[in-house]
């Protein structure tokens, strides 16, 4: 018994918590990608690129005012856990959390329901305003649902926290689907279908919210024959400032990327109607200009998930003062970045027309879908730099490079759209991006090499032959899915429906770029000996894979 409760306290439940909550976080987000693939297939481009241009706008007010504050809540009870304050203490954060939230939540849901108008018409479609105020709604919910989020993190109830995540966006997908499905059998018109998928975040909100009540509600930590202490005005006023103080930081970090968001739906489908366009054509363009978004959001995902999982690493290497293989990790984590974000982007630019036909029914801008792939090498980058500069000490510069990718987006929007459409759009996403990329991977460089004594900074070990081994995986995988496409196209061309072809082009040659970008990476070395410690559990992995002759023997190094 003694055993069980030791490892309830230590780390053991704490770490499967985290291996949890992280599961959870991937789940909804995966979730939340794939749901704008039936919403297009069902409501089309104009709802679509309605959903597309209003939904950043509130991601980006929502961000402002819950980002953060799950942790902050989560490390002050934590804190007064650990200090025996479990009365009075935990009480006075959520009650203090609430009061914050509560009052940014309603002054957040009266700024949009009263601006809808005015916001719509920024966007370039007035049909925007009844989706706008539909959505503003949930921002009396989710407030709540994450000081109660944080509770549950403080008191490492993992479970009940990321069930609410996963909850809350199955939710939100259902009652989108089951509006659409009622909307479109009614014939309700654009504006009104757009309305009815917002209310879907209303009712995850609603639902997350309920879940985390009933878990609240059976906890006993307060007998029912205590009366609970008043809590002082002065009291509260100081919980209230220490929660703003933990979570500013993390709600400014995160609008990075509503941000961007937000640059595109205030410009594009204004810039593509003041060129001559009739409102509902030009949110039907935006609408085949966010095409490709989903598949970008998963790949950068994936890529900010493998960060997550080597930040451990690197923070522990700092803090050891294990230099070199501080630098060994970095030199991995950046390579890997390129290469996986190189690989997404050349699978999404070759694959473009079929899976544009796949996931949406034609081949409605096919460019500009490849143009935005390409950003998936960008997005990688970004992923995978920003958490390890966090793990360096520099919090601030990715917050800023993507700041600044998100003015020069707009500078480049408004040069390019008027005259190239959505592939100008698509075009300037790839230049502001790429350019934040850069600058991160520069800034990481330059902070990992800041970290040695300046006698030693020139003694660092240039990794040409890794480097080299991952431009070949490269050129052999875009072979590779060439060749597979030809010869699956001529195979099956006249046997196939259009879109029953193109599922399987798709599949068939993301399935061999994939086989063949690994085997001929690993082969070629793009990982060396040393390097596979610096993954967790990279050398069982190893072992396995020479096992298979994947990877060279030792003695081929």
């Amino acid at each position: 018994m003694s055993r069980t409760a030791s490892r309830l306290r230590g780390g053991g439940i704490w770490r499967n918590g985290v291996i949890l909550m992280a599961g959870a976080a991937l789940v909804s987000k995966l979730v939340g990608a794939l749901q704008k693939i039936p919403l297009q297939n069902l409501a089309g481009d104009r709802v679509f690129g309605i959903y597309n241009a209003v939904y950043p706008f509130y991601q980006l007010i929502a961000v402002l005012a819950t980002a953060g504050l799950p942790t902050a809540v989560s490390i002050i009870i934590a804190r007064k856990l650990k200090e025996a304050e479990p009365l009075e203490g935990t009480r006075s954060t959520v009650i203090a959390a609430s009061i914050l939230l509560g009052a940014t939540g309603v002054f957040a849901f009266l700024g949009m329901w009263l601006t809808a108008d005015l916001a719509a018409s920024w966007i370039g479609d007035d049909s925007a305003a009844l989706a706008i105020r539909v959505l503003s709604a949930a921002l009396l919910f989710a407030p709540f649902a994450a000081v109660l989020r944080g509770y549950q993190q403080g008191k490492r109830r993992m479970g009940l926290s990321a069930a609410s995540q996963v909850a809350e966006q199955c939710a939100r997908v259902a009652i989108m689907i089951l509006v659409l499905q009622i909307g479109l059998s009614a014939g309700w018109s654009d504006s009104a279908l757009a309305a009815g998928v917002m209310s879907g975040a209303c009712a995850g909100a609603i639902v997350a919210l309920i879940l985390l009540l009933i878990g609240k509600s059976r906890d006993r930590t307060i007998r029912s024959d205590t009366v609970p202490a008043p809590i002082g005005r002065l009291r509260l006023m100081r919980e209230i400032k220490e929660l703003a103080a933990l979570a500013a930081p993390v709600a400014l970090a995160s609008i990075v990327v509503p941000v961007v968001g937000v640059v595109d739906a205030f410009m594009v489908p204004r810039l593509l109607g003041d060129s001559g366009m009739a409102e509902s054509t030009a949110m039907s363009l935006f609408g085949v200009y966010s095409r490709g978004g989903p598949l970008v959001q998963l790949v950068t995902m994936v890529a900010a998930a493998a960060a997550a999982a080597m930040v451990p690493g690197l923070v522990s290497a700092k803090a050891g003062g294990q230099l070199d293989e501080l630098q060994n990790r970095l030199s991995l984590q950046l390579r890997m970045a390129w290469m996986m974000g190189g690989a997404a982007a050349i699978g999404l630019l070759l694959l473009a027309e079929p899976l544009n036909i796949m996931l949406y029914k034609d081949a409605k801008g096919t460019l500009a879908f490849a143009l935005v792939g390409c950003t998936a090498l960008a997005g990688c980058v970004n992923a995978i730099v920003a958490p390890a500069l966090q793990a360096l000490g520099s919090a601030r510069v990715p917050a800023a490079l993507l700041l600044l990718a998100a003015l020069l987006k707009g500078a480049l929007n408004a040069a390019l759209v008027p005259s190239l459409g959505i592939e100008g759009a698509a075009l300037s996403g790839v230049i502001a991006l790429s350019a934040a990329a850069l600058l991160g991977a520069a800034a990481l460089r330059r902070a990992a090499a800041g970290l040695r004594p300046p006698h030693e900074r020139m003694k660092r070990r240039a990794s040409i032959s890794p480097a080299a081994a991952g431009v070949v995986a490269l050129a052999a995988m875009a072979s590779a899915v060439l060749l597979a496409e030809r010869v699956l196209g001529a195979a099956l061309g006249y046997g196939l429906p259009q879109r029953s072809l193109a599922a399987a082009l798709s599949l068939a040659g993301a399935a061999v770029g994939v086989i063949v970008f690994a085997v001929a990476a690993l082969r070629a070395g793009a990982i060396d000996a040393h390097e596979w410690r610096a993954i967790p559990g990279g050398d069982r992995l190893a072992a396995r894979l020479r096992r298979l002759r994947l990877i060279p023997p030792l003695d081929e190094r």
